[in-house]
């Protein structure tokens, strides 16, 4: 319990006053009674007006704000991981429910409608902290990049207080954080307001070959070059002058990012603009690897002008009329 403690003194110097209200001979205004009022609730509540420090929270951070009012924690793994233990107040939100076919193309973003509605049966208002988190114990970044993209499809919804938790489900049990058997449900208010410039479509993309839009290949590298592809891609290869930035160049052995200074070095190799206003396109087979490749580019590196290719190549692939390369890029 939070107690405001005043020094001992006589009743008649806590008095009324016009206009506002005198405390201990200091006189305080109807506004500042407000603001005072608005800060012990706050204190009350356990920090219900805190918001995410950034786009990665740590566990620590997470632990301690469990309870804010705002926060909604979504784990993405399946139901029967979930059901297992999951962090305390997480709703059940199985990645495999962000994505969708959409005329012949698997996993794409789903009609808005239909996404804005699945995630406000899992408890996102237009004011929520999201926090999301996944099981990153995974080969290739495969469950970084399920974080990454339930964050990119909520920025993509018009959503603006979302992030990753830092080593996913892991990064919680190593940090020794309670686990709870207890479901969570919940319906949020969500009203979604589509961002197109953080979404390529393909007429875009075949509009942006041979100009200045920097396209940025997120695959692994023998996917890129023409050595290997996914079963459902089509074809192999690259879209002609894609820059290479694979999923290894990303994502450590643990399956959380590579550190800070080693993913600027690493696009520097690339051949990422140095202007980050630059105009770019980041695309996989599916979206998914891109999403981290979207996310370490605005979040990480600081690029302003970056749109993911949700279709990526599986979608490129399937109309035989898009050009591919394989070899070396260029």
């Amino acid at each position: 319990m939070v107690r405001l403690l005043l020094p001992a003194r006589h009743d008649n110097h806590i008095r009324n006053h016009p206009g506002g209200m005198n405390v201990m001979g200091i006189k305080i205004s109807t506004l500042h009674r407000n603001v005072l009022a608005a800060l012990c609730l706050s204190a009350i509540s356990g920090t219900a007006l805190a918001a995410l420090p950034g786009p990665i929270v740590s566990p620590h951070w997470l632990k301690a704000h469990l309870h804010d009012k705002r926060l909604v924690i979504l784990d993405l793994r399946s139901p029967k991981a979930y059901a297992a233990g999951h962090i305390p107040g997480a709703i059940s939100a199985p990645y495999v429910h962000w994505r969708m076919m959409i005329r012949g193309v698997n996993r794409m973003l789903p009609p808005i409608p239909v996404i804005q509605a699945y995630l406000r049966s899992v408890g996102v208002n237009n004011n929520s902290e999201v926090v999301v988190y996944n099981d990153l114990a995974t080969p290739m970044g495969l469950g970084l990049g399920g974080e990454t993209r339930a964050f990119w499809t909520l920025k993509v919804l018009g959503h603006n207080s979302e992030a990753l938790l830092n080593g996913g489900f892991e990064g919680w049990l190593k940090s020794h954080g309670a686990l709870t058997k207890t479901v969570r449900h919940a319906h949020g208010n969500l009203t979604a307001h589509f961002q197109p410039q953080i979404y390529a479509t393909l007429q875009q993309v075949r509009a942006d070959l041979h100009t200045h839009v920097v396209l940025v290949d997120n695959r692994p590298m023998h996917q890129i070059v023409g050595l290997t592809k996914a079963p459902f891609v089509a074809r192999y290869g690259h879209i002609p002058g894609a820059v290479p930035y694979p999923v290894t160049w990303m994502v450590g052995h643990n399956g959380n990012l590579l550190p800070k200074a080693k993913l600027e070095a690493l696009a520097r190799v690339a051949g990422f603009p140095e202007n980050h206003g630059a105009p770019m396109v980041t695309y996989c087979n599916t979206g998914h690897w891109a999403s981290i490749g979207w996310f370490v580019a605005t979040q990480e590196l600081g690029y302003k002008n970056v749109r993911l290719y949700d279709g990526s190549m599986t979608q490129w692939a399937y109309h035989h009329r898009d050009p591919v390369s394989v070899g070396f890029v260029n």
